[in-house]
């Protein structure tokens, strides 16, 4: 628990500097300029998803396995170089076709310059997301938290200046990326340079690569599933509607803070201690804690959407408010799966692809069904209903290969209740004054100890000395 708290900390000053920022970037930029963001987000992640051949995947899973340190060395040098190799080859063809491929993405080749910084955007991303991630599996919390520190500081503050002072729009956020990508990237290298030397070993790589190849499709489907409903929405609605989508998705992607944390410190140690016996019991205990922080998480974005969206952007992004809440919703279940290991542990990696290319072709069918029939709030509708649907079926799956004692009616009783009670009580209290967030507030704090008092046992706060003796 200790390292989740290290992890959570970083974690909430490298988001907290994000939301920060977006005052800025609402008064700085038009939606349909946030929209263009997005676009290139969308670009980045499918590029990060899938031209490494997910290696950086089966890192996770060989290093942990073997106690031989030459034998880590070997595993995450080959999986480095090969990743170094990749992104190169996609910095050269980018650049070489860049007015094709400025035109194919955005219409006009006014853009050039800012898909060429966004093309080397990605490569220093890339490399950093590998780097700083072995930080995370060699259970190097401090470090990992000092690197993302260092980097959401650095790109802010040059993201700022450029675009504040400079006036530079777009291009600013870009360059502040590949200046603290690339600074961080040599940090992380520096905090575990046990684990890099100029060593490719063959049949490393095709232990590696025979891992991950499969999780590329998986890769794949969950680009889609994840960023489908912007694409329709670009595609249906215009760049407008889909930076007014993507800021509510920010607002919507914090509330994962505690989340990451979990992910971050647990990951590493259920792939290491999944063989013990109390390690399924102890994953509920876990599990059912962070329920408690997700209804309530839940039914702040309901209560105060409104209120957020006010404070932090112009009367152009107003649109954001319903939405927010059930992306929160929508981002907790999808990142859920860290709690039913099942398929990794039992190395499923093929049935993981499967379920994840059925959530994709759920969440295409449903954005383009729902968006043209309630527009920005049809998205995000969809992505929730597809993000449950996924997560009850790999719930499912999961249990036949590492059961978890999950309590269900409990946990979902909870939720339904909570959800209902708080959308009502917004309709009722639907103007901002003091005296309803008031009673908003006195109604989070009631939600927090009646959802406390129903879930958490005496027993289950052993699970904080059981993770405290193995990190």
């Amino acid at each position: 628990m200790k390292n989740s708290f290290i992890y959570t900390i970083g974690t909430v000053f490298t988001r907290g500097i994000g939301i920060l920022l977006v005052p800025i970037y609402t008064r700085y930029l038009t939606p349909s300029e946030y929209g263009v963001i997005d676009l290139f987000i969308i670009l980045t992640s499918l590029i990060s998803l899938t031209i490494a051949l997910e290696i950086h995947q089966a890192v996770v899973r060989f290093y942990q396995d073997t106690e031989d340190e030459d034998e880590k060395m070997k595993y995450v040098s080959t999986a480095f170089i090969f990743t170094v190799f990749v992104y190169m080859i996609y910095l050269i063809i980018s650049f070489s076709f860049s007015d094709i491929f400025t035109l194919w993405l955005l219409d006009d080749i006014k853009y050039k310059s800012i898909f060429l910084l966004a093309t080397f955007s990605v490569f220093t991303s890339g490399l950093f997301y590998f780097t700083s991630g072995q930080l995370k599996w060699q259970i190097m919390p401090k470090q990992l938290v000092t690197v993302s520190i260092v980097n959401v500081t650095i790109v802010a503050s040059i993201t700022v200046y450029l675009l504040v002072i400079e006036k530079m729009k777009i291009e600013s956020i870009f360059i502040g990326q590949i200046v603290g990508n690339s600074l961080c990237m040599v940090l992380s290298i520096y905090y575990a340079q046990k684990s890099y030397k100029m060593v490719f070993v063959y049949t490393k790589f095709k232990e590696l690569i025979h891992f991950s190849f499969p999780l590329v499709f998986s890769s794949v489907a969950i680009f889609i599933a994840l960023f489908i409903d912007r694409i329709a929405i670009k595609y249906f609605l215009g760049l407008d509607e889909l930076g007014i989508y993507g800021l509510a998705y920010r607002f919507a992607a914090v509330t994962s803070l505690v989340m990451i944390g979990f992910q971050s410190s647990l990951s590493p140690l259920i792939y290491k201690h999944y063989k013990e016996k109390e390690t399924p019991k102890n994953i509920v205990r876990l599990f059912e804690l962070f329920w408690i922080f997700m209804i309530s998480v839940t039914a702040g974005a309901i209560l105060f959407s409104k209120e957020i969206i006010v404070l932090m952007s112009t009367k152009d992004y107003y649109a954001a408010v319903p939405v927010i809440p059930l992306l929160v919703l929508a981002v907790f279940f999808t990142n859920m799966y860290i709690f039913i290991p099942g398929l990794g542990v039992a190395k499923k990696t093929k049935l993981i692809a499967i379920i994840s290319i059925i959530a994709a072709i759920l969440n295409t069918g449903l954005n383009f069904l729902l968006i043209p029939m309630f527009g920005i709030e049809g998205a995000a509708l969809a992505t929730l209903i597809s993000a449950v649907s996924i997560f009850v079926v790999r719930v499912r799956m999961s249990q036949e290969y590492y059961f978890i004692p999950f309590r269900w009616a409990r946990t979902i009783f909870s939720l339904l209740i909570v959800i209902i009670a708080s959308y009502l009580l917004v309709d009722y209290f639907n103007t901002i004054s003091l005296l309803f967030i008031s009673v908003k507030i006195l109604f989070l704090f009631v939600v927090l100890i009646a959802v406390s008092l129903l879930m958490i046992e005496k027993e289950d706060l052993k699970i904080i000395t059981f993770f405290k003796k193995r990190e």
